[in-house]
């Protein structure tokens, strides 16, 4: 059954209208000098915080949040995603690309930065909470469709050069043991940290607070610092 029409007649209308009035705001979005303030219009309109999801549904382009702080010439934003508040999507010289594909949804007070020798790519339908950090930096940061990822985590594709004792840190340079990547249907919980060379296999659960330093096989369980299998989803086989 049709929820929607389980609804009154009255209130049913005013959904519409609503949607009506949001999609209109929508579409003046490049229009030279009024575009920023029907953009604001749009984003107080449709409420607060995930109320303001609807912005992504009601046009084929992607909601682009007009309080995001977004400096990266190598953007790609599917349809339909989602960009909100205080997002910062920043690209330093000889960075690569960030791409995010169809219906992803990047939360407030996540910042995706990239650097020389590094790309972030996020799949279709991955949702990345707030207050994470993504990086790509030396080696590419990717993670694939249907990816969960609770506030806080962050994932780093490079380490810092420290063996030489005669200079500061921040002058050694950057080294990476190879990109961090996150396979399809992942769920990452709160303030996970995965470091560069990582790959969390399809289907993989990787316990809040965890530090990922090693892969992990589809379909585990891991949790702890450093994080280690301790089961799988399918009960089959047992941690290590």
């Amino acid at each position: 059954m049709n929820r929607s029409r389980s609804l009154p007649l009255t209130v049913r209308l005013r959904i519409r209208s609503r949607g009506l009035y949001l999609k209109a705001l929508l579409t003046l979005g490049d229009v030279p000098l009024v575009g920023r303030l029907a953009l604001e219009a749009a984003r107080a309109s449709a409420g607060v915080y995930k109320d303001r999801k609807i912005l992504a549904t009601l046009t084929s382009r992607p909601w682009i949040s007009p309080r995001a702080e977004i400096r990266c010439p190598n953007l790609q934003v599917g349809p339909h995603a989602f960009i909100d508040d205080r997002v910062t999507i920043y690209a330093h010289e000889g960075g690569g690309r960030v791409e995010l594909g169809a219906r992803v949804h990047i939360y407030r007070d996540t910042i995706i930065e990239i650097g020389y020798g590094g790309s972030v790519i996020i799949g279709e339908n991955t949702h990345i909470q707030g207050r994470c950090n993504l990086k790509g930096f030396v080696s590419d940061l990717i993670i694939g469709r249907d990816v969960q990822v609770a506030p806080g985590s962050a994932f780093s594709p490079y380490n810092h050069r420290f063996d030489d004792l005669s200079r500061p840190i921040r002058e050694q340079g950057l080294t990476s043991k190879g990109p961090i990547v996150i396979e399809d249907d992942v769920w990452i919980g709160l303030d996970v940290q995965v470091m560069d060379g990582v790959t969390i296999g399809r289907g993989a659960i990787v316990g809040a607070g965890s530090v990922v330093t090693r892969d992990i096989p589809p379909y585990a369980i891991a949790v702890g610092v450093p994080a280690r299998v301790i089961g799988y989803r399918d009960d089959t086989r047992t941690g290590s």
